[in-house]
């Protein structure tokens, strides 16, 4: 079997340097950090790489805001990712909820907001409040991490913070250096690109900001096809020539067409009448009645030759049966759910997209090992991109393997025994199609984290790690394209 895993992380120097300093910051104390930043520049994959590399140990609590969005639903997603299993009213504050579940225990938590330049003053006074009071309780670390766009929430925080000793820590997300940015283009963009577009992609790459996401969408615009149509005619006045002649050549024919006579009707033919021969009976016949026997049998053949007439026959009855999913060696042939899904409704493009795995599944293939021909394994699994894009994006899932075959994914299925669900989808990466096995559903990247340490021997030989189902629903997006 061969198993491949995707490129985890591409860490640059100054990002890395970034991720240090807020490592250094909330890992010994409690704090309050702003990390700002332009659009692009990577605020919300630093806010995972953060909580997956440089938050170890930490109970953690990831929320992205909306522009008008319920406090409660945020203080609802925090408090179920820190406390899975404590009651809590979703209406009371963070503070007052924290410290009652916590009743002045030992603790170690960082919750990240991404976009926070959403977040409602109400709840950002709530934070304020559970960072500043976990100073005075002893063995409480509880730091606060907020990515937002540049200079959004300085005034806000400077009213918060009025009168406190202690202020938030502001750090800038700066742009690449030429020498970060040409790397990121060569592994991110530049690998995955159609040559034919290369050239082009090279030449905007030089006109951009040095932004990772600038970059990224080079590699996602849809370069469209031109076909160029080169005029026979030079100049305006042979291009209304031109039509003109067109106009007169329609004009001439269809006044042909007009006055082209009517078609003569044809005088009705005389149709030969056949004559048939009567059997003459025992009995008295007059002279005119022998006389037309004699005339009809000299038109007769005198010799009538056999011929052979089987062709007009029916169809010979057979004993065997025509089947769908049966293959001619008698063997059960399984196609996907997936592709029975885009032959019943006539879906052309679904079917196109799964051409390869249908021939996989129609084709009967087979293994010659000593001579002897066995068949593959049948592909016995359906992808769960509707259930994996229906699950909330704050959640985590464990990637277990990656594969470019369907038949390597089912040979995996088949040496493994999983108690949890698994869930498989397809993705694209530049050209090539994979196939990526997850393991179940979690709330936060810590639970992800446990439960990958809880699993059998021969999976965690594999490296199964956490992924966030944002990055699960953007790659399953990234198929349908």
């Amino acid at each position: 079997m061969s198993l491949s895993y995707e490129l985890r992380v591409l860490e640059l120097d100054s990002q890395t340097q970034l991720l240090e300093r807020v490592q250094l910051l909330t890992q010994f104390a409690s704090s309050f950090v702003v990390i700002k930043g332009d659009a692009g520049a990577g605020k919300t994959w630093l806010a995972h790489r953060y909580l997956e590399a440089w938050a170890h140990g930490k109970n953690q609590s990831l929320i992205t805001c909306f522009a008008n969005q319920d406090d409660e639903v945020n203080r609802s997603n925090i408090l179920r990712q820190l406390f899975p299993h404590s009651m809590y009213s979703a209406t009371d504050s963070l503070h007052e909820s924290v410290e009652r579940i916590l009743d002045g225990e030992a603790s170690n938590i960082v919750i990240v907001v991404d976009d926070a330049q959403h977040i409602s003053q109400a709840l950002l006074a709530e934070l304020w409040l559970l960072y500043t009071a976990s100073l005075h309780v002893t063995k409480q670390n509880i730091s606060i991490v907020l990515f937002s766009a540049s200079d959004s929430l300085s005034s806000r925080l400077s009213r918060l913070s009025h009168g406190f000793d202690n202020k938030p820590v502001e750090l800038d997300i700066d742009a690449l250096t030429d020498v970060e940015a040409e790397r990121f283009f060569d592994t991110m963009v530049l690998r995955y690109i159609d040559e034919s577009v290369e050239k082009r992609v090279k030449s905007a790459f030089t006109n951009i900001t040095p932004l990772p996401g600038e970059i990224l969408a080079l590699g996602e615009q849809k370069m469209e096809k031109k076909v160029i149509i080169r005029s026979l005619v030079g100049s305006p006045a042979k291009i209304a020539a031109t039509v003109a002649v067109i106009v007169l050549l329609l004009f001439l024919g269809y006044s042909w067409l007009l006055k082209s006579p009517a078609t003569p009707p044809t005088e009705p033919s005389e149709v030969p009448i056949e004559q048939t021969v009567i059997p003459t009976l025992d009995g008295p016949t007059d002279a005119a009645t022998e006389e037309q026997a004699k005339g009809a049998n000299k038109e007769m053949p005198s010799q009538l030759e056999p011929t052979d007439d089987t062709a007009s026959l029916p169809p010979a009855v057979t004993s065997e049966t025509a089947s769908v999913g049966v293959a001619e060696s008698g063997e059960r042939v399984v196609i996907t759910s997936d592709v029975v899904d885009a032959l019943l409704d006539d879906n052309t493009e679904v079917a196109v997209t799964n051409a390869a795995e249908i021939q996989n599944v129609v084709t009967p293939k087979v293994d010659v090992v000593d001579n002897v021909q066995k068949p593959q394994t049948p592909i016995t699994f359906s992808f769960a991109r509707e259930e994996l894009n229906a699950l909330p994006v704050n959640h985590y899932t464990l990637q277990i393997a990656a594969m470019t075959e369907l038949k390597d994914v089912q040979l995996f299925l088949n040496q493994h025994t999983f108690d949890k669900p698994v869930r498989i989808y397809p993705t694209l990466r530049g050209d090539e199609k994979w196939y990526i096995v997850t393991y179940d559903v979690y709330l936060s990247i810590q639970t992800a984290r446990d439960a990958a340490e809880a699993l059998p021997e021969d999976i965690q030989s594999l490296g199964p790690w956490p992924k966030s189902l944002s990055q699960v629903q953007r790659e399953i997006t990234r198929w349908k394209e």
